[in-house]
């Protein structure tokens, strides 16, 4: 029994202990909210700053996990946690909204919660970890402010009161104004120090590869793209960071298929949670347009792997950025004109001679190729038509000129205007002195067909100088005034001839002095023959043709090769006589082969060069020399390479062979630039595949695609091919099964002395003619 008083003290005594523990929890709280001012107040950069106020946030409150999350299409994705792993899947895959947390969003207060199992207010993969009670506390408590709450779980079943809730939601807010305010600190620090980074940048393919680092250092993101804006589409110009996706990726699009473009187009950024390029997971991304009269001509795009939402400040500041990297762009196209008129030449459009010289300096001291060629191009019979026509005219010719080089050249060469009529090519991707002379060839080819001025058609060709260069040891000026003798020897030659030059064309010209003296010595010396190997009928191996080759045997220096002496003699000209009497060996030899039994319709074929062609007299030369052998024109055929360029100075001479029955045939086709253009002009009837193809025919690829592709149109337009360089078996197999009735080569005979080879045609000779005329085949059955 309570006595009189005792309620008093009882009353007395509860109520002190309430007041004590009050102030306990005031004490406590206060506590709790300095050590959090301490956190918040401190210097660190904004992720460090969260993952620190988290943590102290756990330790306070006694809360297991403390996160923060954002809301997105009605499901929270964890932003920054402590106490939650790294790879759990409420980073990526978040969990749906239940009440409480819903409540808090809508409300925009704080809510705690005691939370019965498999609760939606728990992420799933926490199930397991006995999770009783929550808190939900919105970080603002704006609505125009970002949907993002501040979670606690507790397992130890204590409920959150409601002064805890007051002060999360003062720590929450604190924390978000913090993490902004640090964050904007930052990217005003980074933009103090990056922003004049892009005024270097002159080029603008260097200026947009550092716009996207330092974008992506300002909004401190993982990754950043520069998008490009032309005519209606977007392309991706640059990217830094680590998302496994290239530039390319992004394509070529419609600007409008852009989720960021209507906002972009009003000139204002726009973010957003969605999937980046390849279609990955989804990140926050954030795009700033870069203006121009108020036009977008690029978009900046910054991506945060997650759900990390971009603050204002870092927009504001993007948008400052995006202002100077138009400025910066402006100013690369202003230097990038002032630079293209200094270094074009304003007649033509062509680069000049400084800028040639630059190029020519550049690939010999620090390109990434080892060779490099040069080609300097003289116009033949340009100072004529200048004085006749006049500047004007001139002034045309030169631009139809440049052209027809330029559209002759790869997209790897360089072509310059050096002045007046002179002309300029820098090579690249140069592996030998033959690419150089190739490519000079092409140069001349592109100026064969007339040119129109004023109604007039006018003819001019060139006198092309070439040289080869290697990096690190051989200098412009060298290389130029290599090429410009080079050029001068080509003119002295006559018009439209292509001289190269390389670096041991010195240690060399002894020895080609001395060979060039001796081959004018040679023939009367008896020093040259003529060997014979067969053109066979590839199904049955019958001979029914012989090709003529000239060999020469030098009594000390041995046997020299055709492709070394060959050239000499039509340097001097020499040529003309050596190849009348080969002509002349060779129809004798085919009239004593024609006289043996079932060699009545053996045919023999001769090279001939081009500078025989030029001369008017080869034909009544080489048809009286048939006559006196006593071998009808029809069963010979001349070879000409397509290499030799005979051009139209010879058409002449073919039409007068022609009309006398003699047969041309086109050795090495397929070997050089424009066999198709060559056939308009030169009357072959016969095309002989060059044996760079025929070594690859017996397997798929592209060399058997290519002499399908030859036999092909030899059928349709009526002819005869013969494969070069036939060796073996299944080489042959293949060229039958394509359709190739001719060939010759090592695997049936190699080049023969004369005897030699009339014991292979005794040999031959009995084996049967194929039962069944193959039509097409007139280089073994026409007489």
């Amino acid at each position: 029994m309570i006595e009189p008083g005792q309620h008093d003290v009882v009353a007395l005594t509860e109520q002190l202990r309430e007041a004590t523990t009050a102030a306990r929890h005031a004490y406590r709280d206060t506590g709790r909210l300095i050590r959090l001012l301490t956190v918040l107040s401190s210097p660190a950069a904004p992720d460090e700053l969260l993952g620190r106020a988290l943590a102290g946030l756990s330790e306070a409150f006694d809360a297991d996990i403390v996160c923060v999350v954002s809301e997105v299409d009605d499901r929270f994705l964890v932003t920054a946690a402590s106490g939650l792993a790294e790879g759990d899947t409420s980073h990526v895959e978040g969990w749906a909204l239940g009440g409480a947390a819903a409540t808090a969003v809508r409300d925009r207060r704080p809510v705690a919660w005691d939370i019965e199992s498999g609760a939606r207010d728990v992420p799933p993969s926490l199930a397991g970890l006995g999770i009783r009670s929550g808190a939900f506390v919105p970080m603002s408590a704006s609505t125009e402010q970002s949907d993002e709450l501040l979670v606690l779980y507790r397992s130890t079943g204590e409920t959150f009161s409601g002064t805890d809730l007051h002060v999360l939601a003062s720590v929450a807010q604190r924390l978000r104004i913090a993490a902004e305010d640090r964050e904007r600190a930052v990217a005003i620090e980074r933009l103090a120090e990056s922003g004049h980074l892009l005024a270097p940048h002159l080029d603008s393919g260097s200026l947009v590869e550092t716009a996207a680092e330092l974008l992506k250092r300002l909004t401190m993101s993982d990754d950043a793209w520069v998008v490009g804006i032309s005519d209606g589409l977007a392309y991706g110009r640059a990217h830094h960071g680590t998302a496994p996706v290239a530039v390319d990726a992004i394509g070529e699009r419609p600007v409008a298929e852009l989720r960021a473009w209507n906002t972009a187009a009003r000139g204002e950024a726009w973010t957003g949670f969605a999937e980046p390029w390849d279609g990955s997971v989804p990140r926050t991304v954030l795009c700033v347009p870069v203006l121009r009269d108020s036009t977008p001509i690029a978009l900046l795009y910054a991506s945060r792997n997650g759900p990390r939402p971009f603050g204002v400040e870092v927009t504001e500041i993007a948008m400052i950025f995006a202002s100077y990297f138009s400025t910066a762009l402006e100013n690369a196209g202003l230097y990038r004109e002032l630079r293209h008129r200094a270094t074009q030449d304003p007649l033509t459009g062509l680069a000049n001679r400084e800028l040639a010289v630059q190029r020519l300096d550049h690939v010999l001291t620090a390109g990434s190729e080892p060779l490099t060629g040069l080609l300097f191009c003289d116009l033949d019979g340009f100072k004529a038509v200048n004085d006749r026509l006049g500047h004007e005219s001139g002034d045309e010719l030169l631009q139809q000129v440049a052209d027809r080089l330029q559209n002759a050249l790869r997209l790897k060469d360089l072509l310059a205007r050096f002045g007046g009529d002179e002309f300029v090519a820098v090579l690249g991707e140069i592996r030998s002195l033959d690419d150089v002379t190739e490519v000079g060839r092409r140069l001349i080819d592109a100026l064969r067909e007339p040119f129109e001025l004023g109604g007039e058609r006018v003819i001019v060709s060139a006198s092309i100088g070439g040289v080869l260069g290697a990096r690190g040891a051989t200098t412009a000026g060298t290389m130029l005034r290599d090429a410009d003798a080079a050029m001068y020897v080509a003119k002295s030659r006559g018009p439209g001839v292509v001289e190269v030059f390389d670096d041991a064309a010195s240690n060399r010209s002894l020895d080609r002095l001395s060979i060039r003296s001796e081959l004018l010595r040679a023939l009367d010396r008896n020093e040259f023959e003529v060997l014979y190997q067969p053109i066979v009928d590839l199904e049955s191996g019958r001979p029914t043709a012989f090709e003529a080759l000239l060999r020469w045997t030098h009594p000390e220096r041995g046997a020299i090769p055709p492709d070394v002496f060959i050239p000499l003699a039509e340097e001097t000209g020499e040529i003309v006589p050596i190849g009348t009497w080969v002509v002349e060996q060779a129809c004798q030899q085919l009239a004593t082969w024609q006289r043996m039994p079932g060699c009545d319709d053996l045919k023999i074929s001769v090279n001939l060069s081009a500078a025989q062609l030029w001369h008017g007299d080869t034909a009544d030369k080489v048809v009286s020399l048939m006559h006196e052998a006593g071998v009808a024109p029809g069963d010979v055929w001349l070879e000409v390479t397509e290499r030799s360029h005979a051009g139209d100075d010879v058409t002449a001479v073919t039409k007068r062979l022609r009309a006398n029955g003699v047969h041309f045939a086109l050795d090495d086709f397929g070997s050089s630039y424009s066999n198709l253009a060559y056939l308009k002009q030169f009357p072959a009837e016969c095309l002989k595949i060059d044996r760079s193809f025929i070594s690859g025919v017996a397997r798929e690829g592209t060399d058997r695609s290519i002499v399908r592709a030859i036999l092909a149109m030899a059928e349709s337009l009526n002819l005869d091919v013969v494969a070069e360089g036939v060796e073996q078996s299944d080489q042959r197999d293949s060229l039958i099964a394509l359709g190739c009735r001719l060939g010759q080569g090592y695997f049936f005979a190699p080049a023969m002395a004369g005897s030699e080879a009339t014991a292979l045609l005794r040999e031959r000779v009995a084996v049967p003619r194929p039962s069944t005329a193959v039509s097409g085949l007139r280089l073994a059955s026409r007489r």
